[in-house]
């Protein structure tokens, strides 16, 4: 059933484009259509023809190259500081400890 919907929606677009295409169309639009092959006449040519058009341009490799930045993780050492009761006052303590941390790297 559901192919036989999709079958038939796509036949009444398809008739639907085929209409308005033929309504829309006039000779001003067909005149932007070229009447030559394009590339196939350049193909076709003779090759003396050719070798007088050919410029050598430098190349550049770097043009709309860009480094990609990535976004990485690695494991240091921060200083993890409490205040803590201590034989009757308060004392700050401070440890170390393992943490891990983002940044940035063009690698």
């Amino acid at each position: 059933m559901m192919d036989r919907r999709l079958f038939l929606t796509g036949m009444l677009g398809l008739a639907g484009a085929t209409a308005l295409s033929s309504v829309v169309m006039t000779d001003s639009a067909q005149a932007g259509i070229p009447t030559g092959r394009g590339i196939l006449d350049e193909l076709d040519a003779p090759a003396e023809e050719l070798e007088g058009n050919l410029e050598a341009e430098p190349i550049n490799h770097r043009r709309g190259h860009h480094r990609r930045r990535r976004r990485r993780r690695r494991r240091v050492w921060r200083r993890y500081c409490r205040r803590e009761w201590y034989h009757g006052r308060w004392r700050r303590r401070c440890r170390r400890r393992r943490v891990w941390v983002w940044y940035w790297s063009y690698y």
